[in-house]
């Protein structure tokens, strides 16, 4: 039996609560490399796991300028676009991986106080996880990196979903899987609860800036009748 660690009080008893989404929610992170490396071959061009892991973190223009350039072709937007069409495409065909322990935490979170997903995804790409995963109606909130000035490991997507549910960010917890958003957590001063992915490249480094690490989110209770 895995032993919960010793948590801080705001841990079990925060303001609010904001989930990343790929890889605290579901398991996408297969399925991104998966849509990045079928555009690549549809573009007649190639691209690499390393290429890959450059992009942890980054919005939409980001990682399709990005993508373009390794490609050496004219359009970001396009390639954002048959990148997105891609990834929504193999969920809505049953590809999406949950994760029972995320979700039930969410669960948790919403039926004491506000929640709210900050996420890397586009915004039609959220709401689509969201509605797949049965959260629609429980996520009060959902923001992307694209909303913001940038995207993660900077703060702004959880200083503004902060700022959506209206929650203190240094009272609330950012529950994270990767390095990116366990530094854009605590760049916003929130407590980071994270949940590293094992083997995950994304996560690697991050414990560095986690305040709890947990190896399940089974294991973050929540005190009921919270904030």
């Amino acid at each position: 039996m895995t032993l919960t660690p010793p948590l801080p009080p705001i841990a079990l008893d925060p303001e609010g609560v904001v989930f990343d989404m790929d890889g605290v929610l579901c398991d996408s992170e297969p399925l991104w490399a998966d849509a990045r490396f079928a555009v690549a071959e549809a573009l007649g061009s190639s691209i690499t796991i390393d290429d890959f892991h450059a992009f942890y973190g980054s919005n939409t223009l980001q990682w399709s300028a990005g993508m373009a350039k390794l490609f050496n072709y004219p359009d970001p937007a396009h390639v954002a676009r048959l990148t997105i069409d891609h990834l929504l495409n193999a969920y809505r065909n049953g590809a999406i991986r949950p994760i029972p322990s995320g979700i039930a935490a969410l669960h948790r979170a919403a039926a004491r106080g506000p929640v709210a997903v900050a996420s890397g995804s586009p915004r039609e790409v959220i709401g689509t996880v969201l509605e797949i995963l049965g959260l629609s109606d429980v996520v009060r909130e959902y923001v992307s990196c694209d909303e913001v000035a940038g995207g993660k490991p900077l703060p702004d997507v959880y200083l503004e979903a902060c700022r959506r549910i209206g929650i203190t960010p240094e009272r609330s917890l950012a529950i994270e899987d990767s390095l990116a958003g366990a530094r854009a957590g605590k760049a916003a001063g929130m407590t980071v609860v994270l949940v590293p992915l094992d083997g995950a490249p994304s996560s690697a480094g991050a414990d560095e800036y986690a305040d709890v690490i947990l190896t399940s989110l089974d294991q973050l209770p929540l005190a009921e009748g919270g904030a």
